[in-house]
């Protein structure tokens, strides 16, 4: 590495860095009244309320990240533009994109770091904060009944319901698929019109049954139907369905291959992970803008400059949340709704920091 390079890799960590304090006190402050009125109203106390926000970090710097790395980027070669460095550099036959090489790798490796985080970190704070805030205050009550209701058995099968209710024990349009060991080939499909759920011999007690043996390609036919091996209570069926922010992309995974067998919507899974994959790499693309807007110095235009970089960030949010939008609607596939703005907002930087060079 070059003195030129260190210099300017130790600046741009700087100004990141500075710019990542500033953001998260910001979003700390935004949380403060709501912690506050937590601890007056004994929802929690001192301690939990430190814990409480340290839980809320990891998604806090998730979301500001390419905020900081834009406004970085700015502040690094802005400084430099102010010093004349830039056209020092420029006169000297060393190019622009040269100049901000290393920023734009330190921003590439953090997007790795940030990806990283959003899988492996994130579900568990997301689990953490709002256990604390929950606490005892706000138990989730089980329901009493379910429409469309699925569970996936303790053996190779899922159990799809219209309702289940364990006021009576009772389930209405029942259908248990059955799959082989490595839950990939269905083998069986039962089919019935009721059910009950026998609590003392802990089973299900199937009516107007039709079951169609897919290998063997035959089709049976039974007034009432019981087999040992469906012995899952009502209320499993029932448990409060667990948020898609607290899962890993392979639990989410999971989730999705037992949602396409048995015929739900996959979209909400689908998005979470689009997300999981584009956002990360948000850091990235924004740094090209952040290098680029600052290669200039126009005397009295640092503020502009600074402003323009944080309405194109907040203009990347706008158009991410506006796609996400759409493809929950299942207008477009959620995939393309994510890498959208990563390739838009790339496409803009590219042009700008060709345009930095002249």
């Amino acid at each position: 590495m070059k003195r030129i390079d260190r210099y300017i890799t130790v600046n741009f960590i700087k100004s990141l860095f500075l710019s990542l304090f500033g953001f998260i006190n910001i979003f700390i402050v935004s949380q403060l009244f709501k912690i506050i009125r937590y601890v007056t109203e004994g929802r929690m106390d001192g301690i939990e309320a430190i814990y409480y926000i340290i839980a809320l970090l990891p998604d806090i710097i998730i979301k500001i990240t390419p905020l900081a790395i834009l406004l970085g980027g700015l502040m690094t070669v802005n400084k430099m533009a102010s010093n004349l460095e830039i056209i020092a550099l420029k006169t000297s036959g060393v190019s622009f994109k040269r100049i901000v090489v290393f920023p734009i790798a330190i921003s590439f490796l953090v997007s790795l770091g940030i990806y990283y985080m959003y899988d492996e970190i994130y579900p568990h704070s997301i689990i953490k904060s709002r256990a604390i805030r929950r606490g005892k205050y706000e138990e989730r009550e089980l329901p009493k009944s379910k429409e469309l209701a699925f569970l996936r058995g303790t053996g190779d099968y899922v159990y799809r319901a219209g309702k289940v209710s364990r006021e009576d024990s009772s389930a209405t349009h029942m259908q248990i698929l059955d799959l082989d060991s490595k839950f990939e080939k269905i083998e069986r499909i039962i089919n019935a019109e009721s059910a009950r759920y026998d609590r003392e011999k802990s089973v299900w007690i199937l009516k107007d049954v039709v079951i169609n043996n897919v290998q063997e390609e035959r089709i049976e036919t039974h007034k009432e139907y019981i087999d040992s091996e469906y012995k899952e209570e009502p209320e499993l069926f029932l448990t409060p369905n667990v948020e898609v922010k607290e899962l890993t992309v392979r639990e989410l995974k999971d989730v999705l291959t037992v949602i396409k067998r048995t015929g739900g919507s996959s979209v909400e899974i689908l998005a979470e992970i689009a997300n999981r994959r584009a956002f990360p790499f948000a850091s990235f693309v924004v740094c090209f803008l952040g290098l680029a807007l600052g290669s200039r110095y126009v005397r009295g235009a640092n503020a502009l400059s600074i402003a323009m970089s944080v309405a194109l960030g907040y203009g990347y949010y706008v158009l991410q949340a506006s796609l996400e939008a759409i493809s929950l609607s299942g207008m477009i596939h959620p995939f393309i709704a994510f890498w959208l703005p990563n390739v838009i907002f790339l496409g803009i930087g590219i042009y700008t920091m060709h345009r930095a060079e002249f």
